[in-house]
């Protein structure tokens, strides 16, 4: 899909499904509120979450990151648990990341096999096969500040050549500690996910269509003004202007952040 194609000969692609987990934000029922500027948005504690559908022994393996990454997938796919998915992090796991650096930096380097395992940016997609017992492909994706557009590309771009529908999962997880927490621009805890598809279900926020544009259009905001503080503390949570647009049944165009400077403009229909 680029930027010469027209716009018009795209079949709008539906979003079945909706799911978000952040800071005062866990799940849409409480996020709803604030998606639609009923509430302002506040910054919290980040709650451990506790993915059930994940075997217990898989489950004490796993770190804070797949965890999100599983909460919103989980929450997201109601129906089929077997769908292809694409999974979008721009930092990967920086726990992991940390763990390993420390651990080769002292004079007995024995790194954990379970640690490096989880250390690959595919890990999310194989607990998430583990948990939906799912033997469907997955695409692991990340392209630094603008994964989530990138992911969000390569989901609807599967649904419209394959005919199927994909389950779209991006998420990033804050570097706590330093020295890493110098070098990312993840500040808060950020993840969403939904269930892209040819067919509008029951459970349907909207639809989109999308493009590539070299055009001067600024990346767009947040509705809600009080969201744009989360909006620039995660490179995942650029998502948060289509969700208000699908919470609020908005009719509109975005502009979020793509590749070399350019945008991916986003018409959200219903």
């Amino acid at each position: 899909m680029s930027a010469t194609i027209k716009n018009s000969t795209i079949k709008p692609v539906y979003i079945n499904t909706l799911s978000i987990a952040a800071p005062s934000l866990i799940g849409l029922e409480q996020a709803m509120p604030v998606l639609t500027g009923k509430v302002q948005w506040q910054t919290s504690e980040f709650p451990k979450l506790v993915p059930q559908l994940l075997p217990a022994n898989e489950r004490r393996r796993i770190t804070s990151y797949i965890k999100l990454a599983l909460h919103v997938a989980d929450e997201a796919n109601l129906a089929d648990k077997s769908l292809l998915a694409v999974f979008a992090s721009s930092n990967g796991d920086f726990y992991i990341t940390d763990h390993i650096c420390r651990t080769l930096s002292m004079d007995a380097k024995h790194i954990s096999p379970i640690q490096f395992h989880n250390s690959v940016h595919n890990a999310p997609s194989g607990y998430w096969a583990i948990a939906a017992k799912s033997q469907a492909a997955s695409t692991s994706i990340s392209t630094g500040e603008s994964s989530f557009s990138s992911g969000l590309l390569e989901a609807v771009t599967q649904v419209l050549c394959q005919q199927q529908d994909v389950l779209f999962i991006a998420y990033d997880f804050p570097s706590i500690e330093p020295p890493l927490n110098k070098f990312s621009d993840v500040t808060e805890a950020f993840a969403t996910a939904f269930v892209l598809s040819l067919n509008k279900s029951e459970n349907n926020h909207g639809a989109i269509k999308l493009d590539i544009t070299n055009n001067n259009s600024e990346k767009s905001h947040c509705i809600n003004a009080s969201l744009n503080e989360l909006q620039n503390s995660n490179p995942i949570a650029e998502a948060l202007p289509l969700l208000e647009a699908l919470c609020l049944k908005n009719t509109t165009t975005l502009f979020l952040p793509y590749l070399n400077n350019s945008k991916l403009k986003i018409e959200v229909s219903q």
